[in-house]
């Protein structure tokens, strides 16, 4: 029972359930890249289909979207042409199976567990003392209970075909109903012909909030723009806020200078030269930056499926404060069970939630695609109020004079340990994009501490307590601790950009950048400069980016970056990673390669030139993306139109 109350599909006050028809079909179909669906009603026959790409690696795992369609093209017995019979099993049927796999994936251990991605859901399960197997959701565990295995939704659903084939012994294709009946739910297809496994889901609901939503969230952006970041924020901060206008004019004029013509000579060799002086240019840094380095330790987190178990044992683990600091809060089903998981926590410890208002009304409360949307409760019009109701949350939106924004992504959790990067809270870093963050302990932590405070005290009124009181005594680092040095972009103070242009001119052997947007000219200029020095400099960037804009700027950049030798490689599909790996030298954080992350905007970036961090990242990171990437050779064709967007992108 408990089994299948975590693993359940669709809720069933869900919406979905008069738009995708009866429970059980009464015949299903598969061909190539599509399902067919039969069902019997009262008025006769219905039929539904789903589609899906074809092309993908061994049995590719797909999600396919159930739609109404018209009686397809049949044989003499009814059969659509071209297809074949698919067997049909129960919700039973399919409990089981997970069951058997369940069993199979536990740990020994009593207080381990192992977490899976079902249909959108994040699953823990473990043996309890006696041997039982006790499942919950992710962000519902006990806190003692540690993560020891996690499986994404790709493997689980590999290991559920192989555990399918062991116990069916045939080769006929297979249609597994996984949601509740009375919703019309959704199926899991195993077609080993094909070797495709398919998640198919219902048609798509409309948010329960309907319109109230989307005019909730257009005056909170009227509001945000027109009151808040340019009338209150002049007003209780007039020296922030003319300090921030200045900044962004200037920067503005600065980025719109025209990119430097790329050099006529022929390109030379990689050099093969050793790596820059490390020590050297950590001096260096010291008189082109003002921040200096902490003791401390970094642990690489690649994509959400390593971040966000971390994170959840991090605020589980708590023990006086968990302060996030965030550009995009979202409000998706992902997202509000983070936020339900801090509204837990606040009856317990401090909990202070700092996201940037624009950002969070912009980029927060799009739909997500089923199965990360389950349209089981409205969406709230604000996360602020949201975080707040009925729990000891102190949660702010911080205002954007001027259009500026706070683009950090920073966590820290009981002034001890710390989450940086690109990732915000919600379903496409935890699911869908490819990101980084990275752990940090040591007294790294205590300075990203200190920079929440000091963000915090700009949005706060005064009168409200303020900070962690009296500072306590400095703790000794870390076994095995090595410099970090933080990195900021602040108004009239570019230093994430003056650092790493110091790189690309110091860099002797290697430039390895991973970045989702690249516009900025002189970053361009200084990269084309590096690789005619006879550095071996390779880009990552996005095949499919999600700004329209700055695909056009990544395209620009990859012309000039072909033409000049530069190597170029399209990883497929978003990557948000923002990383660099100069020699020696590695850089992450939540800057872009563009004008508001490098020289408007705030953000944070940590760097170090430790060696083992650098070759983890060139390892786990850079060379499995480049192995993983298409490699773009001949300089792509660009119109009018591509460089009109293009310099629409140098402004953003």
């Amino acid at each position: 029972m408990l089994l299948a109350a975590a693993c359940a599909g669709v809720p069933s006050d869900s919406p979905q359930s008069d738009a995708a028809g009866p429970a059980a079909p009464a015949a299903a179909f598969v061909a190539p890249g599509q399902l067919h669906l039969r069902f019997s009603t009262a008025a006769g026959e219905a039929w539904f289909a789903a589609r899906w790409p074809t092309d993908g690696g061994d049995i590719p795992y797909r999600v396919a979207q159930l739609d109404v369609a018209e009686r397809p093209a049949h044989t003499a017995d009814g059969q659509p042409l071209d297809a074949r019979p698919v067997q049909l099993h129960s919700r039973a049927e399919w409990d089981a199976l997970l069951g058997d796999l369940f069993v199979s994936l536990a740990p020994s251990a009593p207080d381990e567990a192992t977490l899976v991605t079902v249909q959108g859901r994040d699953i823990v399960f473990h043996r309890d003392k006696a041997g039982m197997m006790r499942v919950y959701p992710h962000e519902g565990k006990p806190a003692a209970l540690a993560v020891v295995r996690t499986v994404d939704e790709p493997e689980f659903a590999a290991l559920a075909f192989a555990r399918m084939l062991a116990l069916r012994g045939s080769d006929a294709p297979r249609l597994y109903a996984t949601g509740d009946p009375g919703t019309g739910g959704s199926y899991v297809l195993f077609d080993p012909e094909g070797r495709t496994s398919v998640l198919v889901a219902p048609a798509a609901a409309p948010d329960p909030a309907g319109g109230v939503a989307a005019v909730g969230t257009s005056l909170n952006l009227a509001q945000s723009l027109l009151l808040q970041s340019h009338v209150f924020a002049p007003l209780m901060h007039p020296m922030a806020s003319a300090g921030h206008l200045l900044s962004h004019m200037t920067q503005s004029v600065v980025a719109a200078l025209p990119r430097p013509a790329s050099p006529s000579t022929d390109i030379p060799p990689v050099s093969g030269a050793g790596p820059m002086d490390a020590a050297a240019f950590e001096t260096q840094l010291d008189a082109t930056v003002s921040s200096r380095a902490h003791a401390g330790k970094l642990r690489l987190l690649v994509d959400g499926d390593t971040f966000f178990p971390r994170l959840v044992q991090a605020v589980q683990d708590a023990r006086t404060s968990v302060d996030v600091r965030v550009y995009i809060f979202d409000r998706d089903d992902y997202a509000l069970r983070i936020a339900d998981l801090l509204k837990a926590r606040s009856a317990e410890v401090r909990v202070r939630v700092l996201l940037d208002e624009l950002g969070s009304i912009g980029g927060g409360g799009s739909q997500a695609p089923y199965p990360y949307y389950r349209g089981a409760a409205a969406t709230p019009v604000s996360i602020v109020t949201y975080l707040q109701d009925g729990a000891a949350v102190e949660a702010r939106a911080q205002p954007n004079p001027f259009l500026t924004s706070d683009h950090t992504k920073v966590i820290v959790v009981d002034g001890k340990r710390a989450f940086v990067g690109g990732m915000n809270i919600g379903y496409q870093y935890r699911y869908v994009w490819h990101d980084l963050m990275v752990e940090a302990e040591g007294s790294i932590v205590r300075r990203l501490a200190r920079d929440f405070d000091a963000a915090w005290a700009r949005v706060v009124p005064a009168i409200v307590p303020q900070g962690r009181g009296a500072p306590t005594a400095e703790e000794a680092p870390p076994p095995g601790a090595f410099g970090i040095r933080p990195l900021y972009t602040q108004p009239g103070n570019p230093e994430i950009l003056r650092a790493q242009l110091a790189a690309m001119r110091a860099a002797r052997q290697s430039i390895w950048i991973q970045q989702a947007y690249v516009s900025d000219n002189a970053i361009v200029a200084a990269l084309i400069a590096a690789r005619r020095r006879g550095v071996d400099v390779r880009v990552i960037l996005p095949t499919r980016g999600d700004s329209g804009f700055m695909n056009s700027a990544n395209l620009i950049a990859t012309r000039a970056f072909v033409r000049n030798g530069i190597r170029v490689y399209a990883y497929p599909g978003m990557t948000h990673v923002k990383a660099a790996a100069y020699d020696g030298w590695a850089v992450v954080g939540s800057a872009n390669f563009d004008k508001l992350s490098l020289r408007v905007n705030g953000e944070t970036n940590l760097a170090t030139s430790d060696p083992a961090f650098a070759a983890t990242l060139r390892r786990d990171l850079f060379e499995r993306d480049f192995a993983r990437s298409r490699e773009i050779t001949t300089p792509p064709r660009v119109g009018w139109t591509t460089y009109i967007s293009d310099f629409v992108a140098d402004q953003l």
